[in-house]
């Protein structure tokens, strides 16, 4: 039989402190990294380079002429997949490691997209059934109304909608006392769909776009990506990191980045013993209660630690806080990924293999469609050590990727020197977040 796992509770499962040396001299380790990388870009660095190389080379226009067909397909594949874990959730078995609902949820899709996206673009764009439905709907007014379907696909203009609705999201999986609940899973799922499509009728599908908080997330990180596409359809190669550069923001993009990083850091920190004594002994609604104020909390401190970067750099360069608030928050994505996949990349090996298990029983009928239904997992494919070293090479190299983006930016705004200056203020601050980041990782 294969091993059950509870997804909400196996979150970043596997060794953090089977490390030869101890947490803290390791976030310190890490730490002076991102310090040295700082002072390496500050003296060989000397010009703006992303914004130059965001664009790329255009790849064979051959790959642009399948866009069509394969979009159709991946928009077919998107929404069965989101049907098929709908009916799972709501209609499956109730018991927790057994519905394969929670596994596509919490590990497929939060943890596996981002990876993906980060490497190849913005695959969720061509798989959101929120997008499809959208569209679906569009469609079925235009024909009742007898008019012709509008060209027009404006977003909302800002992101509000999306820190609202990534918030509910990270609530349900860190705060809810039930969060491993298929029905819950489920429950969240029907809700989610029925607030897109409630907003697509009221204010056009193009407001999906900008308040779905899954697809402005996976955008962000697209920005990453070495793969892209542009205006016209027809796909590019770039260097890493350069889409930062040309990365819109808009309206509560910021305060939604930070959401993202902040409740990433409070699942550190629901580990921490301080917060485990706290909760010791609770459960039920009070549980939630609790958790929900300390992800508040969590989120309000990541902001907090940005807004005192912003307002000491606005006083170094004479420029407004909102302005340079925005400027530099795009160099929040690295580490916003980073804490992704710190957090979570254990979970997604190990727990991640019950997905593949549970595609041959999805509703727990005792069936095995592909013959994995009895495979266990393999706990031998990483050992504990080399996790918490990949875990720790990626909060560092997540703020190194985010000191290099927004060294990038200041320089383009100012002289050299004055951009090495006015970096002083974010570089305390991404070091605040790789010593805060690891402990919290490590347990220690």
């Amino acid at each position: 039989m294969a091993v059950a796992a509870s997804p909400a509770g196996a979150h970043g499962a596997g060794g953090r402190l089977d490390l030869p040396i101890p947490a803290w001299q390791l976030a310190w380790a890490a730490s002076f990294a991102v310090l040295s990388s700082f002072a390496a870009l500050g003296f060989f660095w000397n010009r703006p380079l992303l914004g130059r190389a965001a664009v790329g080379r255009a790849l064979p226009a051959g790959l642009s002429k399948a866009n069509r067909p394969l979009l159709a397909t991946a928009r077919a594949a998107g929404l069965a997949a989101f049907g098929a874990a709908l009916v799972a959730a709501l209609w499956g078995t109730t018991e927790p490691g057994a519905n394969i609902s929670s596994f596509a949820i919490y590990i497929i899709f939060w943890v596996g997209v981002p990876l993906v996206t980060a490497l190849f673009g913005d695959v969720w764009a061509a798989l959101n059934p929120f997008y499809t439905l959208a569209d679906i709907g569009a469609w079925v007014r235009a024909r009742i109304r007898g008019r012709p379907l509008s060209a027009v696909d404006r977003s909302a203009g800002h992101h509000w909608w999306a820190v609202a609705s990534i918030f509910c999201f990270a609530w349900l999986e860190l705060a809810f006392h039930n969060s491993d609940s298929p029905r819950a899973v489920g429950t969240f799922m029907a809700v989610y769909a029925a607030a897109m499509l409630t907003g697509a009728s009221l204010w056009g599908r193009g407001w999906v776009r900008g308040a779905d908080g899954f697809g402005v997330l996976f955008t962000k990180i697209a920005a990453l990506a070495p793969l892209w596409r542009d205006e016209s359809g027809r796909w590019r190669v770039r260097a890493p990191l350069a889409g930062l550069s040309r990365l819109p923001v808009k309206p509560g993009t910021v305060t939604f980045i930070l959401t993202v990083l902040g409740s990433t850091a409070f699942d550190g920190f629901t580990r921490s013993s301080f917060w485990l004594d706290v909760t010791s002994g609770r459960g039920g609604w009070f549980l939630t209660a609790l958790n929900t104020g300390g992800l508040v909390f969590v989120i309000g401190m990541a902001m907090f630690l940005y807004r005192l970067a912003v307002m000491a750099a606005s006083r170094i360069t004479g420029d407004s806080e909102a302005e340079l608030g925005d400027a530099f928050g795009p160099s929040l994505v690295p580490i916003a990924l980073a804490y992704t996949v710190a957090h979570y990349f254990s979970f997604l090996i190990f727990e991640g293999q019950m997905f593949f298990s549970l595609l041959s029983d999805p509703l727990a009928r005792g069936w095995d469609l592909f013959g994995t239904a009895s495979r266990p997992i393999d706990f031998t494919v990483l050992s504990p050590a080399a996790i918490a070293w990949i875990q720790t090479a990626g909060i560092a190299l997540g703020h190194i990727a985010g000191v290099a983006a927004a060294h990038d930016r200041a320089l383009e705004r100012y002289p050299p020197r004055l951009a090495v200056r006015s970096q002083y203020p974010m570089l305390a601050v991404m070091i605040a977040y790789t010593v805060g980041g690891l402990l919290l990782l490590l347990g220690a």
